[in-house]
């Protein structure tokens, strides 16, 4: 006999597998235990920092250009400080060295973290830059040329001279000083104070305007032989001596103040002291 009862069992299955699929699609909206979740970006037209939290391979390392040679009691002095200073905040110091202009389109740029030395003139130039509020060194420029009669004094008599004059690109105390006085037929850009040596004592040039401890490591490097136009001679000082800071780039701006600080501690202690011969320089010319 045909039974008058309705065969439940594919409903009862129905109910069972319901809730599976239910629990499945929960699982696949956003926000789900099991969903992959989303990466938020920045704003269009920003540019996030690096973070600043330690890696599986240690401290988060950051990065300062210079125009020391490692090699140059400065260089030497200078990554001392540097590295001492930063590993107490927690970072790991990279020196690059490269040329002064390319340093600093370096930093504009983002590509490096900052410089350690650059004069206060260099942050008029670049507000948007970090400047760290600690004097380091004490530098001065100079002018210098082939020892013989009748060379300049000071500025004004260079101008009213002959001679072509060059500067390191990126040296801003030169480049503005000689762009007061000397028209733009008379001046020649460089990348590296070798150059402007081995230029001078050839007597392809007339004169170098460059920062003094740059000039006196490229003259010992180099040496009075290097050209047929007599030894070089510095000339006479481009201004009083001018005080150094380090800068950082803007991302870096939380930083600044801690650095100061830690400098200012290593200050205290004797680690900010130069050494001797740090930024010397031939004597200049007697009148």
């Amino acid at each position: 006999m045909r039974s008058c009862f309705t065969d439940l069992r594919p409903a009862r299955r129905a109910t069972r597998v319901a809730p599976l699929l239910l629990a499945i699609a929960i699982l696949l909206l956003p926000g789900g235990s099991g969903a992959a979740q989303a990466r938020v970006l920045p704003p269009a037209g920003t540019v996030a920092s690096p973070p600043a939290a330690p890696s599986p391979d240690g401290p988060p390392h950051l990065t300062l250009a210079t125009g020391t040679e490692p090699d140059s009691s400065d260089g030497r002095w200078l990554r001392r400080v540097y590295t001492e200073a930063f590993r107490r905040l927690g970072w790991r110091l990279e020196v690059q060295v490269m040329p002064a202009r390319r340093a600093e389109l370096a930093l504009q740029r983002g590509e490096i973290d900052g410089e350690m030395l650059r004069t206060a003139r260099y942050g008029e130039l670049h507000p948007e830059l970090q400047r760290v509020e600690v004097t380091l060194l004490q530098v001065s420029f100079g002018i210098y040329g082939n020892q013989g009669p009748g060379h300049p004094s000071n500025l004004a008599a260079l101008r009213d001279g002959e001679g072509q004059v060059i500067y390191r690109r990126g040296v801003t105390v030169c480049e503005q000083r000689l762009r007061e006085v000397l028209p733009a037929e008379r001046l020649v850009e460089i990348s590296a104070a070798d150059n402007a040596v081995r230029m001078l004592a050839r007597g392809r040039v007339g004169f170098v305007c460059d920062m003094d401890s740059a000039l006196s490591l490229s003259l010992a490097h180099l040496g009075s032989a290097e050209g047929q136009a007599g030894p070089l001679q510095r000339l006479f000082d481009l201004g009083p001596p001018m005080a150094t800071y380090p800068f950082l780039h803007a991302r870096h701006a939380a930083l600044a103040p801690r650095l100061a600080t830690m400098l200012q501690t290593l200050r205290t202690e004797g680690w900010l002291t130069p050494p001797r011969d740090s930024g010397a320089a031939p004597r200049p010319a007697s009148r």
